[in-house]
């Protein structure tokens, strides 16, 4: 699946909405796809916030891919910004973020099972989150 939106709040619950569709027919389990919409969400926001500057202008993409093992979500921001989240294992406080970008960042990181972040010199900057469709067997089939 390959959607491009605007850089506009509110069009993240288009994707978010896509992409969950997806991974229920496929057969994810409900829990597993609460983690991806609020992952998702975050990455969009984070995309046209902090990638595109919220210029309605430039454009985010979001391409999905699922098999057996796995569904592999990649957020793409176009040139403009940089976004750089840590990756695993990170030691985040929920409790007192210092700032509402801490608390996504920190929701990404503990949700997804695999999360980075790399420039793309065609599409921008690019963040690629994995789930596990089955997390206890990190990989296996269902």
């Amino acid at each position: 699946m390959h959607l491009i939106l605007p850089s506009i709040l509110g069009y993240e619950v288009i994707a978010r909405d896509a992409v969950s569709t997806l991974a229920l027919r496929c057969g994810m389990p409900q829990e597993r796809i609460e983690d991806v919409k609020t992952v998702l969400c975050e990455a969009c926001t984070s995309a046209m916030e902090q990638g595109c500057h919220s210029d309605p202008q430039r454009k985010i993409q979001v391409v999905c891919e699922v098999d057996e093992r796995q569904l592999v979500v990649e957020v793409y921001a176009e040139i403009g910004g940089s976004l750089v989240l840590p990756c695993k294992p990170v030691q985040w406080s929920l409790k007192q973020p210092t700032s509402p970008r801490d608390l996504g960042l920190g929701l990404i990181v503990s949700l997804a099972d695999e999360v980075s972040v790399s420039a793309d010199s065609h599409n921008g900057t690019r963040m690629r989150f994995v789930f596990y469709r089955d997390p206890a067997g990190v990989g296996g089939n269902m």
